[in-house]
């Protein structure tokens, strides 16, 4: 079983109790949010002291920490010495079980209030990271293909906003609605998507448009349609106001 299998079954169990529920945050495997209540779970396919480390580390971001395995580990001689180990941490076990008919989640032990102190640094980034995620889910426990960040998804809509005009300013992007960020993001170009035309005005380069749509189909195609139900917003508003001002001035 590998990590990523996990994920899916854990998110449908949470989010059948109401959490919110993000992959990969800030180097979290899952996170989960209600009411301002984080619960953060590591997927391994097996116990080990790494996965105690990470989960230990996550105890400065939130109590409910959890570390998740396979249903099948519940057999092995390992998992004895390990639980105790993590009841002495206050972590908690969740098994995952699979069968041809349905995955089942399993709280093998709570996590129990012996903490150490908490980073509110790394709980706000964490926090904010979680919030501003707004296209595509990233699932839990994936390493090989590269992450939509918060940043990564601003610069998908720069992107797809550049790739609608042909060129422009940051200034125009920004009342299109991208980031506030958009005039940084545009002069780093981290990721060599974009070209300065002449002073202040940019383009996407010519290479650019196939990486995008081969590493990140799902976010590009929510930055076009998040960028098409603006238009047209904005569109019947000023459609709106010109209708008040004939109104007002017959």
């Amino acid at each position: 079983m590998l990590e990523t299998e996990l994920y899916s079954p854990i998110k449908d169990w949470l989010e059948a109790q109401d959490y919110v529920v993000r992959g990969e945050v800030k180097h979290c495997d899952l996170v989960a949010e209600k009411n301002g209540e984080l619960v953060v779970i590591e997927l391994k396919v097996k116990p080990s002291l790494k996965l105690l480390y990470q989960a230990v580390d996550r105890l400065k971001l939130t109590d409910q920490v959890y570390v998740a395995l396979p249903g099948t580990t519940r057999s092995s001689r390992a998992l004895s010495p390990f639980i105790r180990v993590l009841r002495l941490t206050g972590i908690g076990l969740i098994l995952v079980h699979q069968s041809s008919l349905q995955a089942r989640v399993e709280v093998r032990c709570l996590p129990k209030i012996i903490r150490p102190k908490k980073s509110a640094r790394k709980q706000q980034q964490l926090m904010s990271e979680f919030s501003k995620r707004q296209s595509v889910d990233t699932p839990g426990g994936s390493q090989a293909k590269p992450l939509i960040t918060v940043y990564r998804e601003e610069a998908i809509l720069v992107f797809a906003a550049l790739e609608k005009l042909g060129q422009a300013s940051p200034k125009k992007l920004k009342s299109m609605g991208c980031s506030q960020k958009t005039g940084a993001i545009l002069r780093d170009n981290h990721y060599g998507w974009f070209e300065r035309i002449d002073r202040g005005v940019y383009r996407c380069c010519s290479e650019a448009g196939k990486t995008v749509s081969k590493d990140f189909p799902e976010t590009l195609a929510a930055c076009r349609q998040h960028l098409e139900t603006l238009t047209l917003t904005q569109k019947s508003l000023r459609q709106l106001s010109l209708l008040n001002d004939n109104c007002y001035n017959e």
